[in-house]
């Protein structure tokens, strides 16, 4: 669920979510670390991304780039950043913004933070994104990360 907006810095509005997943960290970790599951699980009902569509540059400071379509469309959406910090099976972290076909910025840049602690034999996901424009842009990704992780616990219950 989410909580209520936090603000950085001072400026943006933030997503905050918390999650449970019936899986250890280090499976929960892995799922995120490894982007080629992200064809797997990222992106909302109705939308796919293909691992042809996805290329990343796993370490600290390594890049990352994929597309999701919209199954009913075929509107290709790119999105990619930088892997800020990977600290397994604890934390990771990563910039996102999202990107015109040519590559050229869609959308501000936001960090994404991802904590994973044990909880009754699961873990428990705190999930950060921001900084947001406004409510609305938020509002929006929380809807698409709701339902992406919706995907996440269904593919860690096939591969746990």
């Amino acid at each position: 669920m989410a909580q209520p907006a936090e603000r950085g810095s001072g400026r943006g509005t933030y997503l905050h979510m918390v999650r449970d997943f019936a899986a250890e960290p280090a499976v929960v970790y892995d799922a995120w670390a490894d982007l080629a599951h992200a064809s797997d699980w990222w992106g909302p009902e109705g939308f796919t991304v293909p691992a042809d569509r996805v290329s990343v540059d796993d370490r600290e400071g390594g890049i990352y780039e994929a597309c999701m379509i919209n199954t009913g469309t075929g509107e290709e959406l790119w999105w990619g950043g930088t892997l800020e910090r990977l600290d397994p099976p604890d934390h990771l972290s990563m910039t996102q913004q999202w990107k015109e076909p040519d590559g050229t910025p869609a959308s501000n840049l936001t960090l994404i933070t991802v904590d994973l602690e044990p909880h009754d034999g699961g873990t428990q996901m705190t999930f950060r994104q921001g900084p947001f424009p406004g409510t609305e842009d938020r509002d929006g990704h929380e809807i698409g990360w709701n339902q992406s992780f919706n995907r996440l616990s269904k593919f860690l219950a096939r591969h746990e």
